[in-house]
């Protein structure tokens, strides 16, 4: 396991950032976007911005305003392919693939769409790479919590060990011939934690075949995907900045991060959680135990694909920070990890895969742990 260095202070300072809300892109809700002025040497310093709701959340997409002629035709080219990816994996419209293999996998082999069968394997294989730690089957056991359908209810342990019979991505079998079946008839999938990751990296390799360089993408703000730079906007050659939530103070930010030329995913129960006899349950579960998450508050997954990074933010908030650095000095990902301190409303935050000039913290009380 990689060797952490620790040290509570607040570091890069530099000179204060004076930013405007199109200045943290997708931190903020709604965000919104606002010509500036253009810089004397007349190229663009202001964001061409362009949204469409799909899969339960808004996407949007930001450009340099002006650099390239085609970039609002292919934007709006990119969000059509993102309803279009909608409409295979959503498992809440009976007519797609997705659902048509909900309904008939336990019984029979199905066919399914090509874009489903990508990232059923995909998902798999990132199970097996995560011990577990992420799977697409664990529906069952939000349900039994009560968090599917927001009624929440502390099952016993033998309902928890009798659902576990039903989740495992070991029981999802993926044929040569294309076609998937499920081993167990109770099995479920559920793409969320995985498809609006998938439908970004779609987005950019539409950007990618237009010649589009400079570009960031989200997808409910919680998936995010930056390439080359924002222009002329104090980004400092970094790229594009973006603002973490500080989970135990919503209204307030945790830090500021730069992306460029990488994918970032966000997972975290700051929403969704209940309290039962003081003991606070939130709705990331650990498919192998089926018990809620503790301790951790979120985490942060960077990739070079945006549905790796949705799928090992997920992961990654089960595993916490011991086994995502041991997952990490494996394979090519980086993570940031924010753990509840001693002290009220205090965090700790690991990190790695993030140079220290990509991020500025805002609390700074805040405790800092990085890994080589």
């Amino acid at each position: 396991m990689p060797k952490p260095t620790s040290h509570r202070r607040e570091f890069l300072r530099g000179k204060a950032l004076q930013k405007s809300l199109t200045d943290k892109a997708f931190a903020h809700q709604p965000t919104r976007t606002a010509a500036n002025p253009i810089a004397p040497d007349n190229s663009p310093s202001y964001l061409l911005h362009i949204a469409r709701k799909a899969m339960a959340c808004d996407f949007q997409i930001f450009l340099n305003a002006g650099e390239q002629q085609n970039a609002t035709e292919a934007a709006v080219e990119a969000l059509d392919g993102v309803k279009e990816v909608e409409n295979i994996l959503s498992i809440h419209r009976s007519h797609t693939s997705a659902s048509k293999l909900n309904q008939d996998g336990g019984t029979k082999a199905v066919q399914v769409d090509p874009v489903l069968l990508e990232i059923l394997k995909q998902a798999k294989q990132l199970w097996r790479q995560t011990d577990g730690a992420f799977d697409i089957t664990s529906t069952a056991l939000s349900k039994l919590w009560g968090f599917h359908q927001k009624e929440h209810q502390l099952p016993t342990q033998k309902e928890i060990e009798q659902t576990l019979t039903q989740v495992g991505s070991e029981h999802l079998i993926i044929n040569e011939d294309g076609s998937v079946q499920f081993a167990k008839p109770q099995l479920q999938i559920n793409l969320g934690s995985i498809g609006k990751g998938y439908a970004l990296d779609r987005c950019h390799q539409h950007f990618a075949a237009h010649g589009l360089t400079n570009y960031l993408f989200h997808g409910g703000m919680s998936s995010v995907l930056a390439k080359g730079q924002r222009l002329n906007h104090n980004s400092h050659g970094l790229g594009w900045q973006i603002g973490l939530r500080h989970p135990l103070v919503p209204e307030q930010y945790l830090a500021h991060l730069w992306l460029d030329n990488i994918a970032a995913g966000t997972s975290g129960d700051a929403n969704q959680f209940f309290y039962n006899q003081g003991q606070r349950y939130g709705h990331i579960l650990d498919p192998r135990t089926g018990h809620p998450v503790e301790k951790v508050l979120s985490a942060t997954a960077f990739c070079s694909t945006a549905a790796e990074a949705d799928a090992l933010a997920t992961a990654f908030y089960v595993m916490g920070p011991k086994h995502t650095a041991e997952y990490c000095q494996q394979y090519d990902a980086g993570f940031l990890i924010v753990e509840q301190c001693r002290q009220n409303r205090a965090t700790r935050l690991h990190i790695k895969g993030i140079a220290q000039n990509q991020i500025e913290l805002i609390d700074p009380a805040a405790e800092v742990v990085f890994y080589n």
